[in-house]
């Protein structure tokens, strides 16, 4: 695995090589067929908006050997307990899809906002595991900071989205999902919250099987 930390105000850092095809395709799989126009958070809730165009879907990370091990490899990364990960959600982009420049940490003074946070307090942290080579396009584009992240296979992208010792949003971590401009993009995009939001379970062995490490 290879680091490279990009800004540190907000923390913004590139770590490679930390899973590998087999993992990426047990994400894909997970949730490939339960894929819906994502939404975004408004002052009622989420809305559809033409801000975000591309497609998502919930998946639960621990029902699934593989990614339950990726979330738990990303959790040392960001030095929280795997528990404080929201429920994992896979993220598809495609013919010119994208997701305008947003926040990820919630707005307090937003009732929408209001609801998430009371299930598990404000998102710390955002990583995006890139699950495949884009053909073009498909950067994370942070605009203040003047970094754009290409996706890559194996790939997290690791940023801080509030101020410093405080749960306010960070203004320079607001971001933007570029278009895709060839082929399409795969991500897991994984969110830290303050306090405990999924709740971690072990994955039971099938019958018969023994589980040796």
């Amino acid at each position: 695995m290879r680091a490279t930390l990009l800004c540190a105000n907000p923390v913004v850092a590139v770590h490679d090589e930390v899973f590998d095809a087999a993992a990426a395709a047990a994400a894909i799989a997970a949730g490939k067929d339960h894929l819906e126009r994502a939404g975004v958070t408004t002052m009622t809730g989420a809305e559809i908006s033409d801000v975000r165009s591309n497609r998502h879907a919930r998946i639960d990370q621990w029902s699934v050997p593989e990614l339950a091990d990726l979330v738990l490899r990303v959790s040392s990364l960001v030095r929280m307990p795997p528990e404080h990960c929201e429920q994992a959600k896979l993220l598809h982009y495609t013919g010119t899809e994208k997701f305008d420049l947003h926040h990820d940490a919630y707005h307090g003074f937003n009732p929408g906002a209001a609801i998430e946070l009371r299930n598990g307090g404000q998102r710390l942290f955002t990583t995006l595991c890139y699950l495949n080579n884009v053909e073009g396009g498909g950067e994370t584009e942070f605009p203040e900071l003047k970094i754009a992240v290409r996706p890559r296979l194996g790939r997290v992208l690791l940023f801080s989205n509030t101020t410093p010792g405080t749960v306010e949003q960070h203004p320079h971590a607001v971001h933007a999902g570029r278009p895709v401009t060839s082929g399409e993009k795969w991500v897991l995009s994984l969110w830290w919250r303050e306090q405990i939001a999924h709740v971690y379970r072990d994955y039971p062995a099938e019958d018969g099987e023994t589980q040796v490490f």
